[in-house]
């Protein structure tokens, strides 16, 4: 059992085949044909979900959202909530089914779900001590309630390495030295959300007016700017606005014509892309969609086949979740093939790409725990997954680590020993494991980890970002944790907006 993932399918589940024998009649045949109708409509836009993925309760709460989708508005006098922030176009004007096989529909899922999911199953308990690293808390400046942080990053490219810290709450931009001083700061008018670092240019990507998710397109990319004095400063206009939600940019000659273009991920709700701007010159862009579709929240370029054109490799996390590849054919044009799929109750929240075994070819380690979806539910599967490949860009599951909540793994080699380790979040955390804020996962060989989390005297409960590297330039990789506020006010207190991990191995 060791490196696997719950087993969710109502295959194999006495209790399940159980509970569906039970039903007779009218409503025996409502789930037969609840069955047929959601592998007819349910996989049209995203792999087709198991019942067992959530629990009767949750299934009436999913299936309420997703009704809209297919032109069914109400039903039996239940009125589906629908979002007023997009063009109601989007919208069918028409029902997909009839109302009773609608009802077909929501039988077989809440029929056949189990009352509960089940636990975790965690064959290791996390040890609240951390060996190998000490923490480093900023100045009482950075202690406040309600602290979220919507990036954080250590900066390698200048010397000394600075630190750069969003305090989502505030649309402050810090930036500090490696003694966690403040060197400079910048407000904003919305969170900034990613940072690409150039030579001797920034370029920042601003979420919206706030973290929340929205169909709004307020988000833009600006450049920044410091000068010898390190003073930050905003560089003219934007680059691009009205943008749906831009999780991250990232630049480079994607097109191989010598001049800096970008890669954005539009994440939005209902709107959305993964797309690129073609730099044209004289400040010109020209817009390349990839996949116009919402959920885009990560990607990596790379040249994976050698060829001197760099591919995209890319995961989006609204719908069909997973991992696709965009191989670059050159003169901007590219082919797509989806290398990772997973159900979209999954909430995929990360991925990087990483070699395991050392053969050459990128393996993936993947996240899944977003809970921002309206359904606040536990799953026994979100954590941290290792994908092999099998050198033909197909990945298999090798390893997988229950974390409630997990939004963020790095696979770095921490300790020095030759083999990757796992540094991972957890943001929708169980209240009752406030060591799932944190985990350190220790390589011990033959696809044995060890894990750790932050000590019980350490006043950090639940992290938005991570970065990995060394800030202190000492040889050794560091980690940053930023803080993330969510749930009971009352039980936030004072955190402190970001904390230290400084490697001593």
């Amino acid at each position: 059992m060791l490196g696997k993932a719950p087993d969710t399918s109502t295959e194999n589940k006495a209790d399940v085949k159980t509970n569906s024998n039970t039903y007779v009649g009218g409503l025996e045949v409502s789930i037969q044909n609840g069955k047929s109708l959601a592998a007819q409509h349910c996989q049209s836009c995203h792999l087709l979900p198991d019942p067992a993925l959530l629990d009767k309760e949750n299934w009436q709460t999913a299936l309420a959202m997703m009704a809209p989708r297919l032109g069914i508005y109400d039903h039996y006098g239940k009125l589906y909530p629908i979002y007023t922030d997009i063009d109601q176009r989007f919208y069918p004007a028409e029902g997909a089914m009839s109302a009773p096989e609608w009802q077909n529909i929501i039988d077989y899922y809440t029929a056949i779900a189990p009352s509960v999911l089940p636990a975790q199953k965690r064959l290791k308990p996390i040890k609240r001590r951390l060996p190998g690293f000490s923490l480093e808390l900023p100045s009482q400046l950075f202690y406040r309630k309600h602290n979220t942080v919507s990036f954080i990053k250590i900066d390698t490219s200048v010397k000394p390495h600075r630190l750069f810290v969003n305090r989502a709450s505030s649309n402050t931009l810090f930036v500090l030295n490696t003694k966690l001083q403040v060197v400079d700061s910048l407000h904003t008018d919305g969170p900034i959300i990613d940072i690409d670092f150039q030579v001797n240019k920034l370029v920042a990507s601003k979420i919206g007016s706030d973290l929340f998710g929205n169909n709004a397109k307020r988000g833009s990319i600006f450049p920044l700017q410091t000068d010898k004095h390190r003073t930050l400063r905003a560089d003219g206009p934007p680059l691009f606005d009205t943008l749906a939600r831009p999780l991250q940019i990232t630049s480079a000659d994607i097109n191989k014509d010598q001049k800096t273009d970008y890669l954005i991920c539009e994440f939005g709700n209902m709107n959305g892309s993964l797309l690129w701007m073609e730099n044209k010159g004289r400040g010109k862009f020209v817009r390349h969609d990839l996949r116009a579709v919402a959920g885009a929240t990560k990607a990596f370029i790379q040249d994976y086949n050698q060829d001197g054109l760099p591919d995209i490799w890319a995961q989006f996390a609204q719908g069909e979740e997973g991992v696709f590849l965009f191989t670059n054919k050159g003169n901007g044009l590219f082919g797509q093939k989806q290398v990772v799929r997973f159900p979209p109750t999954y909430g995929s929240s990360s991925f990087e790409l990483d070699d395991f075994n050392q053969d050459g070819f990128p393996d993936i380690v993947y996240t899944c725990g977003d809970r921002g979806d309206g359904i606040n539910q536990l799953k026994p599967y979100h954590g941290v997954y290792v994908l092999m490949n099998n050198g033909k860009n197909e990945f298999t599951q090798r390893y997988f680590f229950p974390i409630n909540g997990c939004m963020k793994a790095m696979a770095r080699d921490f300790d020095k020993d030759g083999d990757l380790d796992i540094a991972a979040i957890g943001f929708f955390t169980d209240n009752r494991q406030p060591e799932e804020g944190f985990v350190y996962l220790e390589n011990k060989g033959n696809w044995d980890f060890e894990p750790h989390a932050l000590p019980l005297e350490t006043s950090f409960a639940k992290a938005t970002t991570m970065d990995v590297a060394d800030l202190d330039a000492d040889g050794k990789l560091d980690i940053v944790l930023g803080h993330g506020f969510i749930g009971n006010k009352a039980m936030d207190g004072k955190k402190p907006l970001f904390i230290v991990l400084k490697n001593k191995f």
